[in-house]
């Protein structure tokens, strides 16, 4: 599965709702769900296919480069959206 979501990506205000989408498209899972707090293998059950998927989509969306190192860092929805907002930034 690629992720398809070609929406705008705008500055670092609405990161969260944009990579909510993304997540949805990727897993299926509910944009309701995808709260900062929530972690993304316990509580979103996200795999690690999944994940990669998630963050390549992101990079693409959004125009930043996640790099490796960094994403093994990525243990809740908050992370990613502050490693995004800053790259932004």
């Amino acid at each position: 599965m690629s992720v398809q979501y070609d929406g705008p990506a705008t500055g670092s205000t609405g990161v969260l709702p944009q990579l909510a989408e993304i997540i949805r498209v990727v897993t299926a899972t509910p944009v309701e769900d995808v709260q900062l707090d929530r972690t993304f293998v316990d509580e979103l059950r996200i795999d690690s296919l999944a994940m990669v998927e998630i963050l390549e989509g992101s990079a693409r969306h959004f125009g930043v480069r996640i790099e490796d190192e960094d994403a093994k860092h990525f243990l809740r929805v908050g992370d990613l959206v502050d490693y995004i907002a800053r790259r932004l930034s």
